[in-house]
């Protein structure tokens, strides 16, 4: 059985290389909270409305967009990832942010997430 930990980091390998296999490591009623200033951010229930609804629209903003985990902390069922957003709008501009992640898992899969970032740096590339 893997570990928290270890769901999370397969799950942004996963993403990173465009395996559909990142869906495997959720719940189908997963939560996905992302903050107000990022684009299409908000709250989104269930793996369709995250991956066919709010992943398209946000990186439809950019030509380049990846998420760096740099650091995991697994506590009980949680996993807090720190990182890096980089990533090119389409207006050419470029950007790296700092990124928090939380993560809760239950029954060895992601039921939420949490971002916390500065919004305000990816708002001004657009």
């Amino acid at each position: 059985m893997q570990t928290n930990k270890e769901i999370v980091k397969n799950f942004y390998n996963s993403f990173k290389n465009k395996d559909q296999g990142y869906h495997n490591f959720c719940q189908n009623n997963i939560e996905w909270i992302t903050m107000d200033g990022m684009p299409n951010g908000g709250r989104y229930f269930g793996m369709k409305s995250v991956f066919e609804e709010y992943f398209p629209k946000m990186l439809s903003n950019f030509k380049e967009f990846h998420a760096q985990p740099d650091e995991f902390l697994g506590v009980e069922d949680k996993v807090v990832v720190f990182g890096r957003y980089y990533g090119e709008s389409n207006s050419g501009k470029k950007f790296v942010v700092p990124f928090c992640h939380v993560y809760t898992i239950q029954n060895n899969k992601i039921v939420q997430f949490k971002q916390f970032t500065d919004t305000q740096k990816i708002q001004e590339s657009l």
